[in-house]
C-alpha cells in the first residue's frame, strides 16, 4: 500500500497549523501528525529521490525509513523543538536515507552539497545515526522473521533486490514481490517503534 492510500481526502494537517503543534503531535506519536509530516514531505522527498537517480517508487520507502529515524530522535531527545520547522530536519534525514539507498543499488552517488539545501544549518550537527543503531537492531529483532531479514538485507547489508532474488536469500522469487514485502515490513517497523517508544514512557 502506498502512502497516498493511508488516508482519505481529509486533511491530516488540520490540527497542526504551527511548527510547535506538529512537533508536539510527533512527540506524542499522534498518527495524524505522522501522516501530516509524510504528506508535506513527499514532494521534497520525490525531488531528493530523483536527484539521486533512484527509482520513483523508492519515495515511499525513503519516507517510511526517515520517519522511523525521526521518531527515534524525538523520543531520545536528540531532536528538540527550537522554533524551526520539523520538516527541514526530516528532509535532511530523508536525504541520508536516499544516500544509503544509492549505495545499496551500487549507483553513482550525488554529493549532498549538490542537492537543494532544504534543512536548517543549525540542525546539521544533530544528524548522526550512531545513537540509533542499537535501537534499530533491537526493533528488528522484535519484528522477527521474515521482515527483519528483508529489511536487514537491503538497508543494513546493502544487497539490491536483484541480488537477494538471484542468490535466493529470501523466499521471494521476484524483485517486485520482495519490494512489496519490504514496504509492508517498513510500515510494521514504524508501528513497532511507536509502540516501543510509548512503552518506555509509561
Amino acid at each position: 500500500m502506498r502512502l497516498s492510500e493511508w488516508f482519505t481526502s481529509g486533511d491530516p494537517c488540520k490540527r497542526f497549523d504551527t511548527h510547535e503543534r506538529l512537533f508536539e503531535g510527533l512527540r506524542k506519536l499522534d498518527t495524524a501528525a505522522i501522516l501530516c509530516l509524510q504528506v508535506r514531505a513527499m514532494p521534497s522527498v520525490k525531488k531528493v529521490v530523483a536527484g539521486y537517480g533512484l527509482p520513483a517508487d523508492k519515495s515511499d520507502e525513503i519516507i517510511n525509513s526517515a520517519t522511523l529515524v525521526f521518531l527515534q530522535k524525538i523520543g531520545s531527545g536528540a531532536y528538540q523543538f527550537q522554533g524551526h520547522a520539523p520538516m527541514t530536519y526530516f528532509i535532511e534525514i530523508a536525504k541520508r536515507q536516499a544516500l544509503m539507498a544509492t549505495r545499496s543499488l551500487k549507483k553513482a552517488v550525488v554529493p549532498l552539497d549538490s542537492l537543494p539545501d532544504t534543512a536548517d544549518p543549525d540542525h546539521a550537527d544533530q544528524l548522526s545515526r550512531q545513537d540509533d543503531a542499537e535501537t534499530v537492531r533491537l526493533l528488528l529483532n522484535k519484528l522477527g522473521h521474515p521482515c527483519a531479514d528483508v529489511i536487514r538485507l537491503h538497508h543494513v547489508d546493502g544487497y539490491s533486490d536483484e541480488e537477494v532474488v538471484s542468490q535466493q536469500l529470501t523466499k521471494y522469487s521476484t524483485p517486485d514481490s520482495l519490494k512489496m514485502k519490504r514496504s509492508d515490513c517498513m510500515k510494521k517497523l514504524v508501528q513497532l517503534a511507536t509502540e516501543w517508544k510509548t512503552s518506555r514512557n509509561t
